[in-house]
């Protein structure tokens, strides 16, 4: 444990600045991802609008399948977790996963800001209740895991200029910062899956008895 701090110690100050950038890029997906609800047709915000009435209607007796939507989460978070992996193992990661993390922060941006347009104080906390709990393990996992292959595939550019530079000892480190985030990835699924869903329905019939 004591190793594992050092390391996060060490990665967070020799790559500081390239933590600014992940959290700068992440931050401006989630800006444009709220503005982009503005874009969307009379029609198609209306519609959308209707099935979250219903939703925030029903919350209380909707009946998940848990373990199919851990799994859906669990493929898609591990997906992108043993993605950014395989991209700071080469020296064409920085566009392709900074457009991952943006990509990301637009979706939640845009989810947020659509889901939070006109509900009342119900809905708000229901709404809160239904996505906070798998994106406090989600969000660092991506900003860490991000930073963490950025900075190896730096290392790796550095090394295809000059063959002294060591890179084992880097990766070793970098192996076990993205086991941890993967890990955090699939805890971010399972609590999406069992956790989340029962949370949300606790909250609704606490509204629902008011």
């Amino acid at each position: 444990m004591g190793y594992v701090r050092r390391l996060w110690t060490a990665s967070l100050r020799r790559s500081w600045p390239l933590y600014l950038i992940v959290i700068g890029i992440f931050s401006l997906g989630i800006l444009l991802g709220s503005l982009g609800v503005s874009t969307l047709q009379a029609e198609q915000s209306l519609e959308l609008h209707r099935y979250l009435q219903a939703f925030l209607t029903q919350a209380a007796e909707i009946e998940v399948d848990r373990a199919q939507v851990a799994r859906g989460a669990l493929y898609d978070n591990l997906l992108v977790g043993v993605l950014m992996y395989i991209l700071g193992l080469t020296i064409i990661c920085l566009p392709l996963v900074l457009a991952i993390i943006f990509i990301r922060g637009f979706i939640l941006g845009f989810t947020v800001s659509f889901l939070t347009t006109d509900p009342d104080l119900q809905g708000l906390v229901v709404i809160f209740v239904s996505m906070l709990p798998q994106n406090i393990f989600f969000i660092p996992a991506l900003i860490i895991g991000g930073t963490a292959s950025l900075s190896f595939s730096l290392l790796l550019i550095k090394r295809f200029f000059n063959s002294q530079t060591r890179v084992w000892p880097d990766f070793l480190g970098y192996t076990i910062i993205m086991a941890g985030c993967i890990a955090a990835f699939a805890a971010a699924a399972l609590t999406e899956g069992y956790i989340t869903p029962e949370l949300t329905r606790l909250s609704a019939s606490l509204f629902a008895g008011w």
